[in-house]
């Protein structure tokens, strides 16, 4: 396999929707700068309120534990997407941020609608992609091809499992050793 055939370092855990695949990002993440790994990045938290239905989405910057709210709460009759695009546009310091330290792994909470459409973080997930720095993502099934297309098909795709996320990264040619 020439270098024009590599597989990118860069993954998504794929999910359905009753999956626990932010939480296992997280998990990840955390477990990997515990062991002394240079991570950056954002995962995502959603936590319910009454109604049950309502929820709010906030995203933790890896590097500092900060939680930044990310949704907006549209009052009890409104139905589509809760997500304010104006802190998403905040947050994407964040990841710029990680294309300066280049560090040993980027989490990234969503490939979503808004990526697919070109906005987003997907200007950030294009940058850290050319530059070759390890990059881990979350991806729902509905936005597999979008996903593709992003990524040219080079993009390995993970079952929401530590395990698959930790043999993924000892697996990158230039992976950094996890301490014991």
């Amino acid at each position: 396999m020439t270098d024009a055939e590599q597989p990118l370092p860069v993954a998504a855990i794929m999910h359905e929707s009753s999956d626990n695949a932010d939480d296992v990002l997280l998990q990840f993440a955390l477990s990997m700068k515990k062991a002394g790994l240079k991570v950056r990045g954002v995962a995502q938290v959603t936590t319910l309120r009454p109604p049950a239905s309502a929820r709010d989405m906030s995203i933790i910057d890896i590097s500092t534990g900060e939680r930044l709210k990310i949704s907006q709460h549209r009052g009890k009759d409104a139905r589509g997407c809760c997500l304010d695009s104006a802190a998403l546009s905040d947050a994407s310091i964040i990841l710029r941020r990680a294309c300066v330290d280049q560090p040993d792994l980027t989490v990234v909470n969503r490939f979503g609608r808004m990526e697919a459409e070109g906005s987003g973080f997907a200007e950030e997930l294009l940058e850290l992609m050319a530059m070759g720095l390890p990059v881990l993502t979350v991806v729902d099934h509905k936005y597999i091809d979008a996903w593709r297309e992003f990524t040219g098909g080079m993009a390995t795709e993970l079952a929401p499992d530590k395990d698959a996320l930790s043999a993924w990264y000892a697996g990158l040619p230039n992976a950094t050793t996890v301490a014991d």
